[in-house]
């Protein structure tokens, strides 16, 4: 008896949670939404805006008319998905707005969005909102390119890679460039700048810095055959000095002492 009295009471709540639900489902804003730049300003809250934005919508599938509204007046109207509107800033007056939305369904369910307060700014305001972003990251941009440019460049002064004429080699994931200065392909650096017309780049070979463009692996092995043969055929590397004392060891062992 006691035990069935309180699991009673647990299965009617839970029915009538569940009566409850679709209820609160209805009644929470089946219809929003939401500005989307399309040209101006916009501030990194988004509290502040200028320029031409366009008011989207999300709602239920049977969706069927769409008025928006400025500060309760109504500044135009959608008839079939999507349902947007386009606006310009500069229409209304500066200072704070609302923004805000009524739609309709087929079957004649009024529905009301949410709203969306924001300030609505002059353009010298917006230009000077939009540099005071872009100029610190243009700044990032810049100090990351000389850091690039530089590390290297100290660290590797005078310094060059030997490397026989013809010799394989294998090339980064950035792919392969021929230095224009010595004519040697060479790895495209992580490091190196791109201007969008070429990356600046060093060759590894002769240390000069170039602007080079990626080349196919056909031109690639091209120029690998080419200053081969301007060597003059095969390279045979010269001979270390121990590979040199190997050698002599190695003829030591067939004399008579």
């Amino acid at each position: 008896m006691f035990i069935k009295k309180p699991i009673t009471q647990i299965m009617f709540l839970l029915m009538v949670i569940g009566m409850a639900l679709p209820a609160a489902v209805q009644t929470s804003n089946p219809l929003t939404i939401r500005l989307r730049k399309d040209f101006g300003y916009n501030s990194l809250t988004g509290e502040e805006i200028q320029g031409t934005f366009s008011i989207l919508t999300a709602g239920p599938e049977n969706l069927a008319q769409v008025a928006f509204y400025i500060d309760g007046k109504k500044v135009g109207e959608a008839n079939a998905a999507p349902f947007k509107l386009q606006f310009n800033t500069g229409d209304y007056a500066l200072g704070l707005h609302t923004i805000s939305a009524t739609g309709t369904t087929n079957d004649g369910q009024e529905l009301q969005s949410n709203e969306l307060v924001k300030k609505f700014v002059g353009a010298n305001q917006g230009l000077q909102g939009a540099m005071n972003i872009l100029l610190p990251i243009l700044g990032i941009i810049i100090l990351a390119g000389v850091l690039a440019w530089a590390i290297p460049t100290l660290f590797m002064r005078g310094k060059t890679q030997s490397l026989p004429p013809g010799a394989p080699r294998s090339y980064s994931p950035l792919g392969g460039a021929i230095c224009p200065k010595c004519g040697r392909p060479f790895a495209v650096h992580m490091w190196g700048i791109n201007l969008g017309i070429g990356k600046l780049d060093r060759c590894p070979y002769c240390g000069k810095w170039s602007i080079v463009r990626r080349s196919s692996m056909e031109a690639l092995k091209a120029a690998e055959a080419a200053e081969l043969e301007g060597a003059g055929g095969p390279q045979i590397p010269e001979e270390t000095e121990e590979e040199r004392l190997r050698r002599e060891l190695e003829k030591s062992r067939y004399q008579d002492l």
